[in-house]
C-alpha cells in the first residue's frame, strides 16, 4: 500500500491515570499493570496544527504533525462534511461522520490504532465491540495487511456481521451483553497478537480528535457539543482535539461537553448524578449499551471540566429524533440519534441558549442496520416531522 513520505513523529508519552506512572511507547501496552487506564499526550504547537492545514497529504494523513505515528498511511477517512439546520434558534451542526468509508467515526480512531500496531510489527488484532469499531479495525487492518479478530455480541445487526465478513474479518459471536463481549475477547489474546481494543488504549482518541481538528478549520467557535457516549471515545477523542487547539491559541475558549447517554446505560451520567432510569432500559441504542466503561470518570471529569452536562433519553427519545433526522435526509443508526434527542431534551429544559452555535456528530451509517431502521421509523416516515416540544 502506498505511504507518505516518512515524517518525524512528533513528541508523546503515556501516562497511567491511576497511578501516574510514566509507560513507554514500546513495547505495545493498553492497560498499566495497576490496572489503570493510559492517557497519551502529544506535544502540539500552534506551528504544528498550521502545518496540518497546509499538509499536501490529504484527509487523515495531513495531520500527521499532531498524531502518535512514524509513518501516517495515506487514507480515505476524515475530512467529512458539515450540514446546519436551524432549530428553534439554535444552529446545530452536524458532523457527517457516518461518511466514512467504514461508515462510522471509529474509522479515525482505528486509523491511528491500527497504523501503531503495524508501526511495531504486529501482523495480528483482536478487538471487542458492538460492530462499528470491528469494522473501522478490519477496514484498516485489511488495507494495512493485518489479520483481525472481532468479538462481539451475537445480537449485532446482521448488516454489519456481512460487513465484517467482507472485510476479511474472523467473527466471534458472543451469547450476553457487552461487557460480556468484552471479557471474552481479552481471555482470547495470546502473544503475537495485539489487543487494540477502543476502550482501553490510549491510541484511538488521537484519531477521534481531528474531527475537532476540521470543526474548527471550518466553523471557528463551537458554543457546545452533545456526543453519544458509551466507552468514551467520541467525547474524550473531541475534548483531546479542542483542548489541543485552545493551547495553542487557535480557539478562544473551549465549548461545553455535553454527554448523552442512553437509559439504563449511563454510568457517565450516574456519576454526573442523574438518576439512571433503569426502568426504561434502551433497547435502541446498542452501540453506546456499555455499563461500567474504564474510563467513566475521565468522562465525567472533561463534562465537569468545560462546564458541561449528561442528559439521559429513553427509546421513545431516541426514535423521535431518528424520525426528525430521517425526515431531513440523514440516514443514521439509531445510536445517532441520542446525542439529538438529548439536544431536544435540554432546550426544553431551557439547558442551551438561544443564538447558540451546537456541534453534533452523526457517528454511524444506517446504512448498516436498515432491517432495524425499517422497524423503528418505517412506517412513520410519510407523516410530517415532529418538532421539539420546548
Amino acid at each position: 500500500m502506498e505511504h507518505n513520505p516518512p515524517s518525524a513523529s512528533p513528541r508523546f508519552t503515556i501516562t497511567c491515570q491511576a497511578c501516574g506512572a510514566r509507560v513507554p511507547a514500546e513495547p505495545w501496552a493498553w492497560r498499566h499493570a495497576c490496572g489503570g487506564t493510559l492517557q497519551l499526550d502529544v506535544a502540539v504547537d500552534a506551528a504544528q496544527i498550521r502545518a496540518c492545514r497546509d499538509n499536501a497529504a490529504r484527509r487523515l494523513a495531513r495531520f500527521a504533525p499532531v498524531l502518535p505515528l512514524r509513518h501516517p498511511p495515506a487514507t480515505t477517512i476524515g475530512d467529512t462534511p458539515l450540514s446546519f439546520e436551524e432549530v428553534d434558534g439554535i444552529r446545530v451542526a452536524f458532523k457527517l461522520e457516518y461518511l466514512n468509508p467504514g461508515g462510522s467515526f471509529k474509522d479515525r480512531g482505528a486509523y491511528v490504532t491500527v497504523s501503531r500496531c503495524a508501526e511495531l510489527g504486529f501482523d495480528s488484532i483482536v478487538v471487542d465491540s458492538s460492530g462499528n469499531a470491528g469494522v473501522a479495525t478490519a477496514f484498516m487492518g485489511r488495507r494495512l495487511g493485518l489479520t483481525v479478530d472481532v468479538f462481539l455480541p451475537a445480537s449485532t445487526p446482521d448488516g454489519k456481521k456481512r460487513l465484517l465478513r467482507l472485510l476479511g474479518a474472523t467473527l466471534h459471536e458472543v451469547a450476553g451483553d457487552r461487557m460480556t463481549v468484552h471479557a471474552a475477547a481479552l481471555d482470547a489474546v495470546h502473544g503475537g497478537a495485539a489487543y487494540a481494543g477502543h476502550w482501553w488504549q490510549p491510541y484511538f482518541a488521537h484519531g477521534v480528535k481531528t474531527m475537532a481538528y476540521e470543526v474548527v478549520e471550518e466553523l471557528g467557535h463551537i458554543d457546545m457539543v452533545f456526543a453519544p457516549v458509551g466507552a468514551g471515545t467520541v467525547i474524550l477523542g473531541l475534548h483531546r482535539g479542542f483542548a489541543e487547539l485552545h493551547a495553542a491559541g487557535l480557539v478562544a475558549t473551549m465549548p461545553q461537553l455535553v454527554a448523552a447517554q442512553a437509559a439504563g446505560f449511563s454510568p457517565v451520567c450516574v456519576e454526573l448524578g442523574i438518576p439512571s432510569m433503569q426502568e426504561q432500559r434502551s433497547h435502541l441504542a446498542d452501540a453506546i449499551a456499555i455499563t461500567d466503561p474504564p474510563r467513566k470518570r475521565e468522562m465525567a471529569a472533561v463534562v465537569r471540566l468545560t462546564g458541561g452536562f449528561g442528559v439521559v433519553v429513553s427509546d421513545p427519545d431516541i426514535t423521535a429524533a431518528l424520525r426528525w433526522l430521517a425526515d431531513r435526509g440523514y440516514i443514521v443508526e439509531p445510536t445517532s440519534a441520542v446525542p439529538v434527542a438529548a439536544l431536544f431534551k435540554a432546550m426544553a429544559d431551557s439547558r442551551v441558549s438561544p443564538g447558540s452555535t451546537v456541534l453534533i456528530p452523526l457517528t454511524g451509517t444506517g446504512m448498516k442496520v436498515l432491517d432495524e431502521l425499517d422497524e423503528v421509523v418505517g412506517a412513520s416516515l410519510h407523516t410530517p416531522p415532529m418538532p421539539p416540544e420546548r
